[in-house]
């Protein structure tokens, strides 16, 4: 057996301290210590937010078995989404892209983590949708960052973060699409003029025509689950599929023209249309009934539904009807200004909503609610272009579209 005796082993252990330069001045190699047995690894912050383009320094803390600090301890830092933040060995972050993103920190087989969100700018602002034909619709997942818009022509544009790039998907129709919705990352449908009814299976990369059982213009669309979901369109048209749109069966509730219609669940559903009209269905959509007494005549062009009771329409005229209970679910009519015309409306939370569409003038307006829809203010819509609909995926961030290719976005809950 080979053995090194205890002299050899100092040498080597003063060979370990010591190095020489390439320009014979000598320096100590530092080695470091080993970590001893962790409870804990703590971050000092949480949660924070970047701007693209910024960077921070992190910490992290190691804690020892009897919750004493580690000094000089090391980290081992990654990110959960590189798409929207780097990090490096030294804890710093830089906000690469729009997005929310995990930062973690490990060390000795503990961990922790922060959450980052990544904005561009305050504000709404424009993004590029690489086409000038009229949009009219859009839908955005809730990992805000993939998302659909529809318009004329055919029109299909596809964006996976969060609107920095838009791209141009081939839809294989000439008819205007009026609405999109997603039920997966994958599964998408979009409907329009003259029955058009679209679907994918692979994120919008083809989009197959399917029957849809409708001649009828179709102008609004939105799905519940994979298997039931619903369209509404000219003359009253309802459609209605559970079978993942392999079949639609039709009804005709009402001779009004219906413009949007809405779901909380598979259950209750609103649809909203010309004359003012609204009509309700809590079976799925097998039967429908008109509300009466009507709460306006003014056309209605959009309808949003977060719950069996809490849903909210906006239309012509500045009309901004929404739901009350006492103790049955009920409309009560309100007005944000006669002077505004409303196509989109979209709550984030049970409080906080957007509507857009345009002024007096024709130019774009958005409005945002606080008290679910009890008062509105205006917010600066940053674009000329009348705007037809609008998405949000939480109370800070929102995608609105409208004439001439326009896409607007907002991080920051469109607050400067």
């Amino acid at each position: 057996m080979f053995r090194v005796s205890h002299a050899v082993m100092g040498a080597l252990a003063t060979v370990l301290a010591l190095t020489s330069g390439g320009c014979g001045k000598g320096s100590a190699l530092v080695v470091p210590s080993p970590l001893p047995p962790l409870s804990a690894v703590a971050l000092a912050i949480h949660t924070d937010t970047l701007q693209t383009g910024q960077t921070r320094l992190f910490t992290a803390t190691a804690l020892d078995t009897l919750s004493a600090v580690v000094p000089n301890a090391t980290f081992d830092w990654s990110s959960g989404n590189p798409a929207v933040i780097s990090v490096d060995t030294r804890g710093a972050v830089h906000a690469v892209s729009e997005g929310v993103a995990k930062l973690y920190a490990a060390a000795g087989g503990h961990s922790d983590s922060a959450t980052i969100s990544v904005y561009v700018n305050r504000g709404w602002y424009t993004q590029s949708s690489k086409t000038a034909t009229d949009l009219n619709g859009v839908f955005f997942l809730g990992d805000r960052r993939t998302g659909w818009a529809v318009g004329n022509g055919g029109r299909i544009v596809r964006t996976t973060d969060a609107g920095s790039s838009w791209n141009i998907q081939a839809s294989n129709t000439t008819f205007t699409l009026n609405a999109v919705w997603f039920t997966a990352r994958d599964t998408g449908w979009a409907v329009g003029a003259a029955g058009t009814m679209l679907r994918t299976v692979n994120g919008g990369t083809t989009w197959i025509q399917i029957p849809s059982n409708a001649s009828e213009n179709l102008f609004d669309v939105c799905f519940a689950t994979r298997d039931t979901g619903w369209a509404v369109g000219a003359g009253g048209l309802v459609l209605r599929t559970f079978n993942r749109g392999v079949s639609w069966q039709r009804q005709n509730p009402t001779a009004f023209d219906l413009q949007s219609v809405a779901f909380a669940g598979t259950r209750d559903g609103w649809a909203v249309g010309s004359g003012g009209v609204i009509v309700g269905t809590h079976d799925r959509g097998l039967s429908w009934y008109v509300v009466q007494p009507a709460v306006t005549g003014v056309a209605l062009n959009a309808v949003w539904r977060r719950s069996a009771w809490a849903g909210w329409a906006v239309g012509q005229s500045g009309v901004a009807p929404r739901t009350v209970t006492v103790p049955d679910t009920a409309w009560s009519n309100a007005n944000v200004g006669a002077s505004v015309s409303l196509l989109g409306v979209c709550y984030a939370s049970d409080a906080i909503g957007y509507a857009v569409g345009y002024n007096s003038g024709g130019v774009g307006t958005i409005l945002r609610t606080d008290d679910g829809g009890l008062t509105w203010q205006t917010q600066s819509p940053g674009t000329q272009f009348r705007l037809k609909d609008v998405f949000v995926t939480d109370p800070q961030n929102g995608w609105a579209v409208g004439r001439g290719g326009a896409i607007l976005h907002t991080s920051s809950g469109g607050l400067p």
